[in-house]
C-alpha cells in the first residue's frame, strides 16, 4: 500500500517480510506453551489456553518430558496434540482466539495431522468448526457441528506416520472466536478406533501487503517483495512474473494480483532510489571520437572520479576503465565503465556504371575493419550485376556502421531484344541453334516456335531460350517457322511485360 516515504540506506540487499499471511488467530497453536510439563496420558489442559470440549480424555504430549507416546517427531517445535476415536469415544481440542472473526472477511485454516494406522482414518469427518460460542458435550459422544473445514483427502494417500495438511477457506459471518477440531461425521466401526497426532494449526486473516513506499540508495541495493498467500492460486505481478516473490532493482511502481478461492487481493509499492543513475554498458568507440559521461546532481551530494574530479560530467577521450563515486549523507553510489578505441570501419563500392545491352559489371567492394554486407542479403562480396538499379552495402564493427551504393543504369543505350531470322540445325558447329537474347534489362520469360499452320511445335519457360530445329525427335523441314518472345523490361523499380514475334527460316 502507499503510504507515505521511507528512507532505507546501506549495501545490503534489503527484504521487505511478506505479511500476507497475517496474524495467526490460534494462541499456541504449534502446542509449543505449557502450564506444567505433561507426564502423563490426558493432559490437554497442560497446553494453555487449549481445553477439552466434552467428557473425553484428549492428550498433549511434549519432548519436555518423552514416555514413550510421540512415536514421530512433531511437525514443528515439540509438542504436539493427540485424539483418539472410538465407538462412543470422541476426542476434540479447542481453543478461544485470539479475537473475534469479521463479518464478511476471509480466513485460512491450516493443520497438520498423522496416524500410525492410516487403513482405519476415517476421510471426509476430520475437520474444524468456528462458531461464536464454546462447542460443548456433556458425553464422550459426536459433538453436532457442520465444519467449516473437512479433510478431502483421498485415503489411498494417507500414510503411516506422515504428516499431511488440512487446509481450506473460513468465511466468516462475524463474531466466531472459538475452534473446534475433531471427527463431526462418521464413528469408527467396530474395532476402528485409531489415534490422530494434531500439530501447526493456523487460522489467520487473507490479507496483503507489501509494505510502505520505500526509497533505497542506489542501484546495488535491492528489495524482495513477498506476496506469499495462503492458499493462493495465482499471483501475478506487473510484469508478468508469477512467482509470489518478486527481487526489485531498479525504481519504479510494482503491484500485484492474488487469487484465492475465497478473494482476489491486490497490492502495490513504489520503488525510489536516493542516487538513481548508470554510466551506461561497456563501450568501444571510433578512434578520434569522443564521449561524455555525466550523472544526475543531487542535493548536498559530492561527487569523485576515478582521477580525483568532482563535476558532474567527465569527457572520455582515450581507451581506460571510468568511475565514479556519488556520496549523499550516508549513501555512497558507485558505477564504473570500461571503455575501448578501434579504427573505424572503410567500404567503397566504386563509381557508379553505365552499361549497355548485354553487359555485365562485376562489383568489387573494398573493405577495412569490419564485416560486410549487402542490404538485401546477397551471398558474396564480389556482386555480377546485369540489371539498373541501386546496390546498398555496409561495413560493420562495434564503433560504427558505414554504408555506401553504387547505381548501375543500362541506359547508356537503347535495350534490345536480339532474335536472328535463320539457322542451319546441320551439325556443322555454325548458327546450329535459334538463341535469343536480350540486354540487361530485358528478362525472357518464355519461347514458343509454331509451324507454317500456327501450331505450337515448341516451348521453353527456362534458360536458355533457344531452338534445336526439332519437333518429336525428328529434325523439322526446311522452310519458314515463326517465333514469339514474352518479356519483362526492368527499368529502376519499374517493370513492364511485352511480347515480340517473328518468322523464321530453317535452312540448310
Amino acid at each position: 500500500m502507499q503510504r507515505g516515504l521511507i528512507w532505507t540506506l546501506g549495501w545490503l540487499a534489503l527484504i521487505l517480510p511478506g505479511i500476507a499471511m497475517g496474524q495467526n488467530l490460534v494462541p499456541n497453536g504449534s502446542f509449543e506453551k505449557y502450564r506444567n510439563c505433561p507426564t502423563h496420558d490426558n493432559q490437554l489442559v497442560e497446553a494453555i489456553p487449549w481445553y477439552n470440549p466434552n467428557k473425553a480424555t484428549p492428550d498433549f504430549y511434549h519432548h519436555c518430558f518423552d514416555f514413550g507416546q510421540l512415536i514421530l517427531p512433531p511437525h514443528s517445535g515439540q509438542g504436539v496434540a493427540h485424539l483418539y476415536f472410538d465407538q462412543g469415544w470422541e476426542e476434540y481440542l479447542g481453543v478461544q482466539l485470539t479475537k473475534p472473526l469479521n463479518a464478511d472477511e476471509c480466513y485460512y485454516f491450516e493443520m497438520y495431522v498423522a496416524t500410525d494406522t492410516p487403513a482405519k482414518y476415517i476421510t471426509e469427518t476430520i475437520g474444524a468448526y468456528v462458531s461464536k460460542q464454546p462447542l460443548t458435550g456433556t458425553t464422550t459422544d459426536m459433538l453436532a457441528a457442520n465444519p467449516q473445514i473437512l479433510d478431502r483427502t483421498s485415503k489411498a494417500s494417507v500414510s503411516s506416520l506422515q504428516w499431511q495438511k488440512i487446509s481450506g477457506f473460513v468465511n466468516a459471518k462475524g463474531g466466531e472466536e472459538y475452534l473446534t477440531i475433531g471427527s463431526f461425521y462418521k464413528t469408527p466401526p467396530f474395532l476402528g478406533y485409531y489415534y490422530l497426532f494434531v500439530d501447526d494449526v493456523l487460522l489467520t486473516p487473507i490479507n496483503l501487503e507489501l509494505g510502505n513506499d520505500t526509497t533505497l540508495c542506489s542501484r546495488r541495493n535491492t528489495l524482495l517483495l513477498d506476496a506469499t498467500t495462503p492458499g493462493a492460486s495465482d499471483y501475478k505481478w506487473n510484469d508478468g512474473s508469477i512467482k509470489p516473490t518478486l527481487q526489485v532493482t531498479k525504481p519504479g511502481k510494482y503491484s500485484v494480483t492474488v487469487i484465492t478461492s475465497c478473494k482476489t487481493l491486490y497490492d502495490s509499492i513504489k520503488v525510489d532510489y536516493a542516487l538513481d543513475f548508470d554510466l551506461g554498458a561497456d563501450t568501444t568507440l571510433c578512434n578520434g571520437t569522443e564521449m561524455e559521461l555525466s550523472v544526475p546532481s543531487a542535493p548536498a551530494a559530492t561527487y569523485r572520479w576515478q582521477d580525483g574530479s568532482v563535476q558532474t560530467t567527465y569527457r572520455v577521450k582515450q581507451q581506460g576503465q571510468y568511475s565514479i563515486a556519488v556520496t549523499q549523507a550516508n549513501c555512497v553510489a558507485t558505477d564504473t565503465i570500461q571503455v575501448r578505441y578501434i579504427k573505424p570501419p572503410q567500404l567503397e563500392l566504386g563509381p557508379d556504371k553505365e552499361l549497355c545491352g548485354a553487359e555485365t559489371f562485376t562489383i568489387k567492394p573494398t573493405i577495412a575493419e569490419g564485416k560486410f554486407a549487402w542490404q538485401d542479403q546477397y551471398a558474396t562480396t564480389d556482386r555480377i550485376v546485369n540489371t539498373s538499379g541501386v546496390f546498398w552495402a555496409s561495413v560493420r564493427n562495434d564503433c560504427a556502421t558505414v554504408t555506401d551504393s553504387i547505381e548501375i543504369d543500362y541506359g547508356a543505350c537503347d535495350c534490345i531484344l536480339y532474335a536472328p531470322n535463320s539457322f542451319t540445325p546441320n551439325g556443322d558447329g555454325q548458327n546450329d541453334v535459334f538463341l535469343t537474347y536480350g540486354c540487361g534489362d530485358i528478362k525472357i520469360t518464355s519461347l514458343s516456335i509454331f509451324n507454317r499452320w500456327g501450331e505450337v511445335i515448341y516451348r521453353t519457360t527456362t534458360q536458355p531460350f533457344q531452338w534445336d530445329g526439332y519437333y518429336r525427335g525428328k529434325l523439322c523441314e526446311l522452310g519458314v517457322y515463326a517465333w514469339s518472345i514474352q518479356y519483362e523490361l526492368h527499368h529502376g523499380k519499374k517493370v513492364k511485360l511485352d511480347q515480340k514475334q517473328g518468322p523464321l527460316s530453317l535452312i540448310r
